[in-house]
């Protein structure tokens, strides 16, 4: 094709425009998915067009009927070969994923030396999404934008380390960490407090995650604006580890800055979007490990799985440590001993003390039974009138059930701040963790206890793990988890679409490695014209285009609506086949034909010259030839001797 061979064969320049890679790099990239990855070429689609429609889409995210416009193709020809790439890629993640180092004892670098040990910078980011009009209260975030919550790892070359996709936006960062803990395949950190993660303040600081003092800047451009030098050794820190930080701000502006599809929401099935985020972030691997220079980084703002081993302890969950806290202070003294040349300043930052962490004690107000089944009632009756909306209420609903509450108790003291929004918020984590329960294999529903039956102990320590919040839940009654299920409904993130990349793979094997096309929501019409005859790719010099096309599989079943094309051509393959061996037939039919009719005509002249037959023996014996061919075929093949003795017994009806 002349647009495949203008953007892969002329210059560097033009193949870093459209496919964010030079050509060397692309080439490596074909051959590692088709040796590695098992991408196959197809009758009239090379490896090269393959990949170069994949890349085209995520750099640009350009919309599959302009794709099919660029590289003259149909849009189910352009929908399935990126399914088939983005398998494949996926595949690939046992080499594209960076292996960490951790920081050295001599380490010189200015902003790691500090932190020895170190494996990488952890946070999260939001991608939008497109979801359906019923999910969308689970995916609005914070922002108020509908997007998913993806949990990056990266070491200090901004390659990623570790990511988990599929968390709703409106689940919490802290949330979404504990799944990756806890998951079958998922983050593994060493249970060791020299090995850590760098973390923003929204995160706890516990065993093996640093996180920077809570109250204090901990943003590195609140530094970078500010000439004024830290005052003691807990700003010190925050500015340090926020320098260290920085590189996995830095990865997710790279990731989106060369990615246009992850910067608005596609029209893909939830779970496509989710594996073209990942499939993205192997892409950005390949990229920073096999290109000498990444253009793309000079344009971000400087803003300055190997198996496990069975002998080694991972943490398997996220919690507020004291050791790790009076570890991180010594640390932070100590780096701030070495800054200043051996100086201790006070806690005290220009004047004012230091943060404590530890909040003033509130108080807390015991409801009773009656009170809570009022105030669930008044939430179900704001439900009715229209007063939900995406992620909560309207404005203006808590005093509706301030008023409510009063009504029913005169003189009561509840207010609608604290006590009504601090039982709203009990109970929404209450609600979300009797949910999560329900979805996972050992917990049950009682409907006549309004409990949540167990398993066994092991089920509920691993539960628990996850979600800390559980820890009191076991054997209590729960009798407006009804009502919380009609007010709530469907707020609460289930992460049930959250996946690593081992889960993707295992799930590519468990579907025949990926074999199976994911249909698009939008962009894959049902009905298509063929592809041109005689179309074909135009290779790169450097890439081996000697494999031969692939063959259809013929004995595959066809599920939907999306195969309906290849269905046609094996169709009409089989009937030219049947035709062919039809037409054969006839003509060796008509062949025959031929022949016995002009052995017919000889039948009787044959008989002539045998002088004991008569006139009526000879008639006789011509019918019965000629009605049988087998019979005529016998006849002719005999010697004069046999022929003779044939015609004997027919005439005297022994044959």
């Amino acid at each position: 094709m002349e647009n495949l061979h203008e953007i892969i064969s002329i210059s560097d320049t033009t193949c870093l425009e459209q496919l964010r890679m030079d050509r060397n790099c692309f080439g490596r990239l074909c051959m590692l998915l088709r040796d590695v990855g098992g991408l196959k070429p197809t009758r009239n689609v090379q490896i090269n067009e393959q990949v170069a429609i994949f890349l085209h889409i995520l750099g640009h995210h350009t919309k599959n009927r302009i794709v099919k416009q660029s590289y003259k193709r149909s849009g189910y020809t352009i929908s399935k070969h990126f399914n088939s790439v983005l398998n494949s890629l996926l595949k690939l993640y046992p080499i594209l994923l960076a292996n960490p180092d951790p920081i050295s004892e001599d380490s010189t670098n200015e902003t790691w030396k500090w932190f020895k040990g170190c494996l990488g910078a952890l946070d999260g980011t939001y991608i939008p999404v497109q979801v359906s009009a019923t999910d969308k209260a689970r995916y609005r975030n914070r922002k108020g934008d509908i997007a998913v919550n993806v949990l990056a790892v990266c070491d200090l070359n901004m390659r990623f380390v570790y990511v988990l996709t599929g968390w709703e936006g409106s689940a919490a960062d802290s949330r979404v960490l504990r799944d990756a803990i806890t998951r079958e395949n998922g983050l593994r950190i060493p249970n060791d407090i020299t090995i850590f993660s760098y973390m923003h303040c929204g995160y706890t600081n516990g065993n093996g995650f640093l996180a920077p003092y809570r109250g204090i800047r901990c943003h590195h451009h609140e530094w970078n604006n500010c000439n004024v030098a830290p005052q003691n050794y807990i700003e010190f820190f925050n500015k340090t580890h926020s320098k260290a930080r920085n590189c996995i701000e830095r990865s997710f502006g790279l990731l989106k800055m060369r990615f246009a599809v992850l910067r608005s929401n596609t029209f893909y099935p939830i779970k496509v979007q989710n594996r073209i985020i990942m499939g993205c972030c192997l892409v950005h691997n390949f990229i920073r490990m096999e290109m000498a220079v990444d253009p793309l980084e000079a344009l971000v703002d400087e803003i300055d799985d190997p198996s496990d081993d069975p002998d080694i302890a991972y943490i398997e969950q996220v919690a507020p440590s004291q050791q790790w806290n009076n570890w991180r202070d010594g640390l932070a003294r100590s780096m701030y001993q070495q800054w200043t040349g051996g100086a201790m300043a006070s806690s005290s930052s220009r004047g004012q003390s230091a943060p404590s962490r530890e909040g003033p004690v509130k108080g807390h107000r015991s409801w009773t039974k009656r009170e809570e089944a009022i105030l669930a009632s008044a939430l179900k009756e704001l439900v009715a009138r229209g007063w939900k909306c995406d992620n909560g209420f309207r404005t203006g609903y808590q005093g509706h059930l301030e008023q409510a509450m009063h009504q029913a108790f005169p003189g009561t003291d509840i207010r609608a701040e604290p006590h009504i929004n601090s039982r709203l918020t009990v109970w929404k984590k209450n609600y979300g963790s009797i949910n999560t329960m329900l979805s996972r294999s050992g917990f049950a529903w009682n409907d006549t206890s309004k409990t949540v039956d167990v398993s066994s102990d092991q089920v509920w320590d691993n539960f628990v793990k996850t979600d800390s919040n559980a820890r009191t839940m076991r054997h209590k009654s729960w009798p407006l988890y009804k009502d919380w299920c009609e007010i709530f409904g469907k707020d609460r993130a289930t992460g049930e679409d959250a996946e690593g990349f081992a889960d993707i793979a295992a799930g590519l094997r468990a579907n025949g490695n990926g074999k199976q096309q994911v249909g698009t929501m939008d962009e894959v019409p049902i009905f298509h014209h063929t592809e041109e005859d005689g179309a074909e790719s135009i290779d790169v010099s450097h890439i081996n285009s000697s494999v031969g096309a692939g063959k259809s599989d013929k004995s595959r079943k066809r599920k939907s609506s999306d195969d309906c094309l290849e269905g046609f051509m094996d169709i009409m393959k089989t009937f030219c086949t049947q035709t062919d061996s039809r037409l054969g037939a006839i003509a060796s039919r008509i062949g025959f034909e031929h022949d016995a009719s002009k052995c017919r005509k000889t039948v009787y002249e044959s008989l002539g010259r045998i002088t004991k037959l008569t006139v009526d023996d000879k008639l006789f014996v011509s019918k019965r030839l000629i009605e049988d061919t087998k019979n005529m075929d016998l006849f002719f093949s005999l010697s004069d001797e046999d022929a003779l003795s044939m015609v004997s017994m027919i005439v005297e009806g022994r044959y």
